[in-house]
């Protein structure tokens, strides 16, 4: 094993992550998740309630349907997109375990990335429109869950979270999205500091989406679901010891109809802004996104960092295909690892996303002194 790279001073103007959650097949808890990324083990497959599906199995979130589990004033209107929200952001401001958490206010944003909101509420709605005894005969209780913002709005009122909220969707890119506006956010001085994450709920009109989108004749996906969140704060401000330096996140299309250039091209700009060279990369992430632009990515970056740092985060196929959740529990994975490994302290760590639609982001960290 090579020497650790020697820790660098943070910078004064730089924006530090100094929190994370996640809700996910692994358990309703950071904990869990810890847990579950350390064992390299696949998360438990369950077969979901309901219509037929194109497969029977799914990597599910544990107990999201337990009454009670938010409070009586909560979990009887939410769809599952918006309690893995909430329990992200509960966990993020009012740590169970008694650890310490942020103070927010009116200068506490929050981004969230999503695929397009509650699908499984949209086709619902769309349904009872089509076939109710009138147009206009729906659940209006189910009309919120149809808006995109939906639930970063909620985690927002029920912790008074007052700075800016947007939602941002790009698919399986979406966390790196997020967190590219939230650092634009921090930067232009719109918020002392932000919650940036995102999430994906599994739900039959997914599959079926899903499943028309991939390649005919092709098995269909194994899909998962969850949620991430992170505290994205500015190095001189911020509340919680760091646990990584955001260096770059960089975005791009895919105009040329080749994937494997796109992310190659996406990660080289990011590690070039970032003042680091490929071979000091200690940890890659790609998505393990179930398509070929999955393994284009992965072929990316096979070619472009040493072998061994593809190797040092368990695969995200373990969580099965968590859609616009994965990059943000991408990062999540990369910090529980770097907390179980002395030696990360210093290093550089690469998360990469890339979707069908050709939008490409790669995020460069440093990692610090991480304890998960």
């Amino acid at each position: 094993m090579s020497a650790p790279a020697e820790a660098v001073p943070v910078p004064a103007d730089g924006l530090v992550i100094t929190g994370w959650s996640a809700v996910s097949a692994h358990g309703l808890s950071r904990r869990d998740f810890a847990d579950g990324v350390r064992s390299g083990l696949a998360a438990a497959r369950t077969e979901p309630d309901g219509p037929r599906l194109p497969r029977p199995d799914a990597c599910l979130v544990p107990d999201l349907d337990r009454p009670g589990l938010l409070g009586q004033d909560y979990s009887y209107t939410l769809d599952r997109l918006a309690v893995m929200a909430l329990l992200a952001t509960d966990q993020l401001l009012a740590d169970p375990e008694g650890g310490p958490v942020p103070r927010t206010d009116e200068r506490t944003g929050l981004v969230m990335g999503t695929t397009m909101g509650g699908k499984e509420t949209m086709a619902a709605v769309i349904r009872g429109s089509l076939t109710n005894a009138r147009p206009f005969y729906v659940d209006v209780g189910l009309i919120p869950g149809c808006v995109m913002n939906h639930s970063a709005g909620a985690a927002a009122i029920r912790h008074d979270l007052r700075g800016p909220n947007a939602t941002v969707g790009g698919g399986r890119v979406s966390g790196l999205l997020a967190l590219n506006y939230a650092r634009r956010l921090l930067d232009q001085g719109r918020a002392d500091n932000c919650l940036v994450g995102s999430a994906e709920e599994f739900a039959p009109t997914q599959a079926w989406l899903e499943q028309a989108a991939g390649t005919p004749g092709e098995p269909a996906p194994l899909l998962g679901e969850g949620c991430g969140l992170l505290l994205l704060e500015p190095a001189s401000a911020g509340q919680l010891p760091p646990l990584a330096v955001v260096l770059d996140v960089s975005t791009g299309i895919d105009v040329d109809d080749d994937p494997q250039a796109a992310v190659a091209s996406c990660a080289r700009r990011a590690l070039d802004r970032a003042g680091v060279t490929p071979e000091e990369v200690w940890a890659a992430v790609p998505t393990a996104a179930p398509t070929p632009e999955g393994a284009a990515e992965h072929a990316a970056l096979a070619g472009l960092v040493p072998p061994e740092a593809l190797d040092r985060i368990p695969s995200m196929a373990l969580l099965g295909d968590t859609g616009a959740a994965s990059a943000t529990l991408q990062i999540a994975a990369v910090l529980v690892i770097a907390g179980a490994d002395p030696t990360a302290a210093g290093r550089v760590a690469l998360v990469s996303a890339v979707d069908r639609d050709g939008t490409v982001a790669v995020a460069v960290l440093r990692l610090l002194e991480v304890t998960s």
